[in-house]
């Protein structure tokens, strides 16, 4: 993480705490807002993954499924210091979700006990010591949780994760909507809700089917979540050479 990206994603922060809105940023997801628990359909064990961070419980569903690694991408840079946030909760305090939406008192004594063993943790300290010294508004930093569809989440207690949070994290900086370059292929792809914010774009749609069949194996499956309750006709028609299966609000597409 260079220097002035460093700056700007702590500088936006800000902004975001303000309740203003910065382009190629976003506030934060605090958790899910999917059925984690439809992951059960699909077979993580020993599987290389790719998911969107968003507020890192894809990412750590996964790896508590036993994924042999587990990659992340976000077209929104802020999740990867919430990233740590979330590992840090579980190591120190004890929390599956940061005790943050009330004011920062929570926040100061965790910092005080973290123990960076990187540069990009090291930056994450950083960013939220600031935010502290600030006295930012961090209930603003995320979206309203009471909007948000209700998740299910697979794990119950920080103990169930606390064999999931010594991985080092290879994180992305890549919208879904534009080509993503990588050499790497995964057997799984977790996508939560992405491809229904291409509003029904053809040319987007397309644009995320081509990543998705670079990134994915034969055989390989994509598991997405339809949350606004949209007709899937026209995304099933682009991607009509893929297997597609659906249990309530998540489905999957299963490359041929």
């Amino acid at each position: 993480m260079e220097k002035n990206e460093f700056t700007r994603d702590y500088l936006v922060s800000r902004l975001i705490c303000m309740d203003k809105e910065v382009k190629g940023y976003n506030k934060v997801y605090y958790k899910a807002n999917e059925n984690l628990v439809d992951y059960l359909d699909v077979d993580f064990a020993d599987k290389k993954v790719l998911s969107v961070l968003a507020s890192s419980d894809q990412v750590l569903t996964a790896r508590f499924l036993d994924a042999s690694k587990v990659d992340s991408f976000d077209y929104n840079r802020l999740t990867l210091y919430y990233y740590y946030l979330r590992i840090w909760s579980i190591k120190y305090a004890n929390t599956l979700y940061p005790d943050v939406l009330r004011n920062n008192r929570w926040l100061y004594k965790l910092l005080q006990q973290v123990k960076p063993s990187s540069k990009e943790e090291l930056k994450a300290l950083q960013f939220f010591k600031r935010h502290v010294y600030q006295d930012s508004d961090l209930s603003k930093f995320f979206f309203d949780i009471d909007k948000q569809p209700e998740e299910k989440e697979l794990f119950q207690s920080p103990e169930d994760l606390k064999d999931c949070i010594d991985e080092s994290l290879v994180f992305y900086h890549q919208d879904f909507f534009k080509p993503f370059h990588l050499q790497d292929t995964y057997d799984i792809l977790l996508l939560s809700n992405i491809l229904e914010w291409a509003r029904g774009d053809k040319k987007k749609l397309l644009i995320a089917k081509e990543n998705i069949s670079k990134l994915l194996k034969k055989d390989g499956t994509v598991i997405c979540s339809n949350l606004v309750n949209r007709s899937l006709e026209q995304e099933q028609q682009i991607f009509k050479d893929y297997d597609f299966h659906q249990t309530g609000r998540t489905y999957t597409y299963t490359k041929r």
